[in-house]
């Protein structure tokens, strides 16, 4: 009950830091209210970070920022990922809408948490040199079956769009990665899941295939935490 009263006590003292200054004292003090990550935002965030999700600093690394953006299709998930981190996110996500070079309308949504040092853990696993990596045995470490969720929802998806296709491999867009990183993320995975994983090219870049033997083993780590609106992206 006293978790449950003082995160209402963070929620009304959220309300009135709208406008302020970084620098203003109270919103110093309700940052310092803020110690760290619950167990299930730090699950999420290794996921969210192995997909699209990214840190920013600030103050040359003394605190960091996590900064999401999807596609207006997948509205329910940013919702839920905003709610997550409600008490570290002061403006609801905002609609951002641009034209493609081939002249279609693209709609995505966008939010960003607080500056702040429970953010740091998260810059020692996966910024190198100021750029997006993984750090050695990161996925075996730190990756929980709530983690691989998110990371599906956030940036996975199925191998084959074939409506009358029996093939359930999953696919995990890991583009942003090295190739080394990849095969080393391959590898974490099936050791630590017991999924079979393959390393496959896509564009030019690695990409993880979790293949059809082992769709079962997937489902039954991620259905407890994947949202049903979610549900289209798998076989």
């Amino acid at each position: 009950m006293t978790n449950n009263n003082n995160n209402l006590n963070l929620q009304m003292n959220k309300k009135l830091l709208i406008g302020k200054s970084p620098n203003s004292k109270i919103m110093k003090d309700y940052k310092n209210s803020l110690i760290s990550l619950t167990i299930e935002q730090w699950e999420a965030s290794i996921g969210l970070m192995l997909g699209d999700a990214s840190l920013q600093t600030q103050s040359h690394g003394k605190s960091y920022r996590l900064k999401f953006e999807w596609s207006d299709k997948n509205k329910p998930y940013i919702d839920h990922v905003y709610d997550l981190f409600d008490l570290w996110v002061l403006s609801n996500p905002h609609k951002k809408i641009r034209t493609s070079p081939k002249g279609n309308t693209v709609i995505n949504w966008g939010f960003q948490t607080i500056s702040h040092k429970a953010f740091n853990p998260l810059a020692e696993l996966f910024l190198i040199n100021g750029k997006k990596g993984i750090s050695e045995s990161l996925i075996e470490n730190h990756l929980t079956s709530r983690g691989l969720a998110y990371w599906f929802m956030d940036d996975g998806g199925k191998l084959d769009y074939n409506k009358n296709s029996k093939n359930k491999s999953i696919v995990l867009n890991t583009q942003s990665f090295s190739d080394l990183e990849v095969i080393q993320m391959s590898k974490e995975l099936s050791n630590k899941f017991n999924l079979n994983c393959d390393v496959r090219s896509n564009k030019g870049k690695k990409i993880i295939v979790i293949l059809s033997e082992s769709y079962s083993t997937f489902r039954t780590l991620i259905d407890p935490f994947i949202l049903s609106e979610m549900k289209y992206k798998l076989p």
